[in-house]
């Protein structure tokens, strides 16, 4: 890397961080978890914005050899951070719901994955890529409605102070349960179809977590690694992953009346699949409701994770660019709609 490119890149890095710092302040100042900001401020520096209003500005900051490097420190970054949740994971709430949350997860993939595929169905003709068959279009659109977002999820719970709560445990796991088999999904979806995209799938989140989960919490080195990593992960590494994927959405691509329609449609099919699936299930397997509400409400939380599937999609032309826009919005409702949605069912005792 030439001095040059490293000067760059350090400049890219700085803009990512100052603008995620003050955009999530301006989140958590309308009730939001910062992480909303965060992911906002990469809209903003890409095309949807900066790209209009100053494409030279924009260019510089992120030619392709910037964004290379700044995936490389988005990538470690929340590596490092799902580590981190992991060592706060106390295995010992999941006793009494183990079984619970195993059907738990479970629906809350089946359920969306099944008004995924239909509503997919009904948007083929004005939404699908060329060449893309009903069954294909269908079967992604049904996983991309499936994702649960397993950092996005981990920094509202670390944000609300939830996660050694039994609520941010049970969410934790069953996001856990969720991904496996959604990146499984995803794989042979995008497998039967053509080679995977180079950037792959990235369940190694998940190893990530999980390596974390089998450290004791409360272990020396646990202690001494949340204190340590906490502050360069949550401040200088992590606003780069939230803010990267950003770049690529181009919110203009939505302008007709029938797309804005159809984007809200993708809102609500999501939210009752996601949702309304793993609520009732909840509720189902003897949970109160507003325990199962509460779950239900954090499954529904997207985020980045949701665009990293919508890339994979987007580059193996299984969707097309203004579809890719429509559902990078549905992720960001969804996952706005989180804390809202979490302080209007009340909270249960039982979940502290």
């Amino acid at each position: 890397m030439t001095a040059e490119v490293l000067f760059r890149v350090v400049l890219a890095l700085a803009v990512v961080v100052i603008a995620g710092r003050l955009l999530g302040r301006a989140a958590a100042a309308i009730g939001q978890p910062p992480v909303i900001g965060e992911v906002v401020s990469g809209i903003l520096l890409g095309p949807s914005l900066l790209g209009l209003v100053a494409p030279g500005a924009q260019a510089y900051l992120f030619p392709d050899a910037v964004r290379a490097a700044l995936g490389v420190v988005a990538h470690l970054g929340v590596l490092l951070y799902m580590f981190l949740v992991g060592l706060e994971f106390d295995t010992g709430l999941l006793k009494r719901r183990a079984a619970s949350l195993v059907v738990t997860s479970q629906a809350s993939i089946v359920v969306p994955f099944a008004l995924g595929y239909a509503l997919a169905l009904a948007l083929y003709d004005a939404l699908a890529p060329a060449g893309v068959t009903p069954t294909v279009f269908g079967l992604f659109m049904g996983v991309a409605m499936s994702i649960t977002a397993f950092p996005v999820l981990a920094r509202i719970l670390t944000d609300r102070g939830l996660t050694r709560s039994e609520l941010g445990v049970a969410s934790l796991a069953c996001a856990a349960i969720n991904d496996v088999m959604a990146w499984c999904l995803l794989a042979l979806v995008v497998g039967t179809t053509r080679a995977m995209p180079s950037a792959g799938v990235p369940g190694e989140l998940v190893i990530a977590f999980a390596l974390g989960v089998v450290i004791p919490h409360r272990s020396p080195f646990a202690l001494s690694a949340i204190s340590w990593l906490s502050g360069i992960v949550t401040i200088l590494l992590l606003p780069a992953f939230f803010a990267l994927t950003g770049l690529r959405t181009q919110i203009g691509l939505v302008s007709t009346p029938y797309e804005w329609g159809a984007c809200a449609l993708i809102i609500l099919v999501a939210t009752a699949g996601k949702f309304g699936g793993a609520a009732l299930a909840g509720r189902w397997m003897g949970m109160s409701w507003r325990f199962a509400g509460r779950l239900g409400a954090l499954m529904n939380t997207r985020g980045l994770m949701e665009l990293v599937v919508l890339t994979i999609g987007l580059d193996a032309g299984l969707i097309s660019p203004t579809l890719f826009t429509m559902m990078v919005i549905m992720a960001l409702v969804t996952t706005a709609m989180t804390t809202p949605l979490l302080t209007l069912i009340a909270e249960d005792r039982r979940e502290q």
